[in-house]
């Protein structure tokens, strides 16, 4: 099967279906490397590094553990953002927080998110947002779960802001099917590679394998 033979919708729903299963089979040994591995190259990135302001996010079981990443950027005074979900209108809110711990309320539909007592932030002052996916290539592409909250994120905010995806190796592809209003990463990060493009949209990336 190639994705050309196949309606887009359909080739999205197949690769997630693919993607899953590498992702179930990972032992939870590796995904802790390779999550420790992806945020200390996240670093490297020099939007990310030189950033005022993060969107980061709480990750759930089969997503890249970026705690540690979240951590240093707090030790470094950046001001670190997590998604509130608005789950009916598919919004997602950047919220402030402080501690990892202290800041965030209950979980809710197997995600932990900032107490519902903290203001939100602006959220055109978020400089740098990191995106967790199912699915990532070489050239920016990103592959969601489906309800399109960070599109309609970074749609919203247009390109003044860079996006960074974090995946494990297993969730590289060859190519990402992309329709009209799926946004492309800036950069993405890997156990082994940091890709990253020339600025938002833009052609021309470049890897790097240091570190």
């Amino acid at each position: 099967m190639t994705v050309a033979a196949e309606p887009i919708e359909t080739a999205k729903a197949l690769l997630r279906t693919t993607v899953r299963g590498r992702l179930a089979a990972m032992t939870g040994g590796v995904r802790e490397a390779e999550s420790r591995a992806i945020c200390d190259r996240a670093m490297d990135w020099q939007p990310l590094a030189a950033a005022g302001c993060v969107l980061a996010y709480m990750p759930m079981a089969s997503e890249v553990d970026i705690r540690p990443m979240i951590e240093t950027l707090l030790g470094r005074g950046v001001r670190v953002c997590l998604p509130r979900v608005e789950w009916e209108s598919r919004l997602i809110v950047p919220v402030p927080i402080g501690d990892l711990e202290r800041d965030l309320g209950p979980s809710e539909r197997g995600v932990r998110q900032p107490r519902a007592d903290i203001a939100p932030a602006d959220a055109d002052s978020v400089q740098v947002v990191v995106v967790p996916g199912l699915a990532f290539d070489d050239g920016g592409g990103r592959l969601g779960r489906g309800g399109g909250f960070y599109d309609r994120w970074l749609g919203d905010r247009a390109d003044g802001v860079l996006a960074l995806g974090v995946a494990f190796a297993c969730q590289v592809v060859e190519r990402v099917p992309m329709e009209r209003h799926d946004r492309r990463v800036d950069g993405v990060v890997t156990p082994t590679t940091l890709l990253a493009a020339g600025g938002p949209g833009q052609a021309g990336w470049t890897e790097s394998t240091e570190g």
